[in-house]
C-alpha cells in the first residue's frame, strides 16, 4: 500500500509534500532522521565532499546534504531514480552519476529484488529468493569518480554483498570509509577482504554503527589491524537487532 501511494506522488507530483506529511504524522521516523543529520555534522566537517555509492532512494544523501555536506550520489538501477532525483535533484550540491561501481569499467547484470534495496550483481544475494528481473547496467571505478570529482572526505558504499569489489576499484586514500556488512558464512569473508584492502592505505581505525542506528557501537574507536584479526568477535551477540551493520574506517591523521 505504501510503495503504491508512494507511486502515485511521485506520478502526480505531490511526492514532496506528502513526505513531509508522513514526518509530521510520524515523530519517531522523523526524530531518527535528525539524530542521522547530527550524527554527520559531528562525524564531517563543514562542506565536505562525500560520495553516496549505491544510493537507492537517496535517504543517505538528504541526510548528508542537510549536515552540510556536498553529495556525488552513484546509483545504477533506474527503477529507484525518480524518487532519487525528487528527494535530491533541487539541490545545488548534489550530482549523481547513473552508474555502479566496481573493480573496473564494464557492463553488468544486475539482479532485481522485488524489494528494490536487495537488488545486487551476486545473483545468490539473500539465497537468491525475491528476484524478479535483470538489467545491464553501467559500472565504474572509485578511482575514475575520484578523477571526475576529486577525492572525497566520506565514501559511503551500501552495494549488497559488493563492497569488496568497488574498493578493489580505489588506489588512493579516502580518510573516511564506511561499507555494510553482514555476519554470515558467505559474506564475512568478503567483508575481510573489505578491511585488508583498506589495511593498505595505512594505519586506520575502526567503529561499527548497528544496523538501523547511526550510535557507534564501541566507546573507543579500534586500530584497523587489531579488528580485522577480531572480526566479527562477539558483534553477532552484542548487536542490538541484526547481525548487520556498517563498518566505518578512518584514515588516522598521520596517514593523511
Amino acid at each position: 500500500m505504501f510503495s503504491r501511494l508512494k507511486n502515485i506522488s511521485l506520478a502526480l507530483g505531490f511526492y514532496t509534500s506528502a513526505r513531509k506529511v508522513n514526518l509530521l504524522l510520524r515523530p519517531g521516523i522523523r526524530r531518527s532522521w535528525k539524530e542521522d543529520i547530527v550524527f554527520y555534522r559531528n562525524l564531517l566537517p563543514p562542506g565536505a565532499l562525500c560520495f553516496d555509492v549505491g544510493a537507492h532512494f537517496g535517504a543517505k544523501s538528504e541526510t548528508l546534504l542537510r549536515a552540510g555536506a556536498s553529495v556525488v550520489a552513484f546509483e545504477p538501477n533506474p527503477n529507484v531514480v525518480e524518487e532519487l532525483r525528487t528527494r535530491c535533484g533541487r539541490n545545488r550540491n548534489w550530482a549523481f552519476v547513473a552508474a555502479a561501481l566496481g573493480s573496473k569499467a564494464t557492463i553488468m547484470t544486475m539482479y532485481e529484488h522485488q524489494r528494490s534495496g536487495e537488488s545486487s550483481f551476486d545473483p545468490e544475494w539473500k539465497g537468491g529468493d525475491g528476484i524478479v528481473g535483470a538489467i545491464h547496467v553501467p559500472v565504474m571505478t572509485l578511482d575514475t569518480a575520484i578523477a571526475s570529482f576529486g577525492i572525497p572526505h566520506y565514501c559511503k558504499i551500501d552495494v549488497e554483498g559488493w563492497e569488496d569489489e568497488v574498493l578493489r576499484g580505489l588506489s588512493s586514500p579516502i580518510p573516511l570509509i564506511s561499507f555494510e556488512f553482514h555476519i554470515n558464512e558467505r559474506i564475512t569473508p568478503r567483508t575481510k577482504n573489505c578491511l585488508r584492502r583498506l589495511m593498505e592505505f595505512g594505519p586506520a581505525s575502526v567503529n561499527v554503527t548497528p544496523a538501523e542506528t547511526v550510535a557507534f557501537h564501541f566507546e573507543e574507536w579500534m586500530p584497523l589491524d587489531e579488528f580485522l584479526e577480531w572480526y566479527p568477535g562477539d558483534l553477532e551477540r552484542t548487536l542490538p537487532l541484526y547481525p548487520v551493520g556498517d563498518i566505518y574506517v578512518r584514515l588516522d591523521e598521520q596517514t593523511m
